[in-house]
């Protein structure tokens, strides 16, 4: 009968690898479907599920073949864990079932993506843990009624869980990143195996070279690999930083979130296109608002003697970008914090300028800044000459509802917006809206019964500059 201690700290231990599961599953699918909470509540479904499964398979286990079992699983989970959750097998998986589906709009959808991978590597692996419970209830003492000792093992395995949560998003991950995550939370589980096995057993060797080989080839993935693909992973974002022949990408969750140009540092298409909205008229002494660092592209070039705020969650975007791609430190100052959280605790500022370029990966607005009321928000902290201008990835034809709402959702709580595009086509494009609030110009609607529309344009005509050159 295996010491009671034990059994606790195998409870113990196996919560938190599990909840540690769920966190690095939502943080190495986010650069394919975003994150969102629809994203969120398709990984805590799937886990659900198979922990509740996994509870009913483990309590039909034999009394005697328990140690067997725990071990079986626990090989199994080592292996699944650090390979199936590995950046290499997640690209991999992604980017095949995209490939593999481009003429099915139904099975096309990220979101199916997401619950395909959930069902094949992580469900099996909460399967495997999620029978450590009732597994572990026949090493209760006999004088202890069922119904304590199974909230005993319950309660256990939930202490871990709040602990795996805690560390591996608030510790592990940050300091450490993603791949030393996974790696450590794989270390873990084998722990577990060393208070089951029988030493004494010739078996316990070849279990221990299993594992051995299984930690190997989940170090090399996740820490040798990953150092090697990308300059920083954290929390929220892989960072890399890749040539490009006119200059440098920073991508950000597969995205090439900017560009700097080598000799003029200038950016993408639509930075520039905001640069021509923020610099549009005199920038001097202008305090310029810039939700969604990205690269820091927007004051890289010139200021034009505006200062700069930028406004990010993920602390380590700037000295990757600083170190790996600007090469120099940014112009402005660098805030890490949550975009709307930012405005909501500085509710006397006001910017002249207020940018919003904020994704999560390649086509997701956070659904939190993507509101009327995140929307209504930012138009009160600009000034009463002040302008919003956002970057919306989205299709110009407005011929799908998302691009089509979202146009709505933008012009009605920011009721003066022009819009300019880097391309058109039936596809998403990055469309930059320039937003001022609607308190310069009474406006009426122009009729067939009047001349407004004709004095009105000629007047206009007449503040033109190009018809002074």
């Amino acid at each position: 009968m295996m010491l009671k201690y034990k059994a606790a700290l195998i409870l113990l231990l196996e919560g938190l690898a599990s909840s540690g599961l769920q966190m690095i599953t939502i943080r190495q699918t986010a650069p394919y479907v975003g994150s969102s909470v629809l994203t969120t509540s398709i990984v805590i479904s799937c886990f659900l599920g198979a922990l509740a499964l996994g509870y009913y398979w483990g309590g039909k286990k034999s009394s005697a073949a328990y140690s067997r079992t725990l071990i079986i699983n626990l090989l199994f989970s080592i292996s699944l864990f650090g390979i199936g959750l590995s950046y290499v097998f997640v690209n991999l998986f992604f980017e095949t079932i995209i490939e593999m589906t481009p003429l099915i709009p139904t099975l096309h959808n990220p979101l199916v993506h997401l619950f395909a991978f959930c069902l094949l590597i992580m469900s099996p692996l909460v399967f495997f843990l999620g029978q450590t419970v009732p597994l572990l209830l026949h090493t209760s003492n006999q004088d202890t009624n069922k119904s304590e000792a199974a909230g005993n093992a319950t309660a256990l395995s939930t202490v871990g869980n709040v602990l795996g949560c805690l560390l591996t998003s608030l510790v592990i991950m940050y300091f450490l990143g993603v791949g030393y995550s996974i790696f450590i939370n794989c270390l873990i589980l084998a722990s577990c195996l060393v208070f089951l096995l029988n030493w004494q057993s010739t078996k316990s060797k070849f279990i221990i070279a299993i594992a051995l080989i299984s930690l190997s080839i989940t170090y090399v993935l996740n820490i040798k690999v990953s150092n090697s693909i990308f300059a920083e992973t954290t929390p929220y974002s892989n960072f890399n930083v890749a040539d490009h022949p006119k200059g440098k990408r920073f991508i950000i969750n597969r995205s090439s979130a900017s560009f700097i140009g080598k000799e003029d540092r200038k950016g993408w298409p639509y930075i520039e296109m905001i640069k021509d909205g923020i610099f549009s008229d005199d920038a001097s002494n202008k305090e310029i608002l810039v939700l969604g660092a990205g690269g820091f592209t927007l004051s890289a070039e010139t200021q034009n003697g505006a200062h700069f705020t930028y406004i990010d969650i993920d602390s380590k975007i700037k000295p990757v970008a600083e170190d790996l791609f600007l090469g120099e430190p940014i112009s402005g100052q660098f805030i890490a914090h949550d975009a709307r959280n930012f405005l909501l605790a500085n509710k006397e500022a006001k910017w002249d300028s207020i940018v919003v370029d904020l994704y999560s990966n390649a086509a997701t607005i956070p659904m939190h800044t993507s509101t009327f009321e995140f929307f209504s928000l930012v138009e009160s902290r600009i000034k009463d000459n002040g302008r919003v201008i956002l970057n919306v990835a989205a299709n110009p034809m407005l011929n799908d509802s998302y691009s089509a709402n979202m146009d709505k959702t933008i012009r009605s709580a920011l009721s003066r917006c022009i819009t300019d595009l880097t391309q058109f086509r039936d596809e998403l494009v990055n469309i930059v809206y320039y937003c001022s609030k609607n308190n310069q110009t009474v406006t009426e609607i122009y009729r067939d019964n009047n001349t407004k529309a004709a004095v009105d344009g000629y007047i206009a005509s007449m503040k033109t500059k190009q018809w002074e050159e």
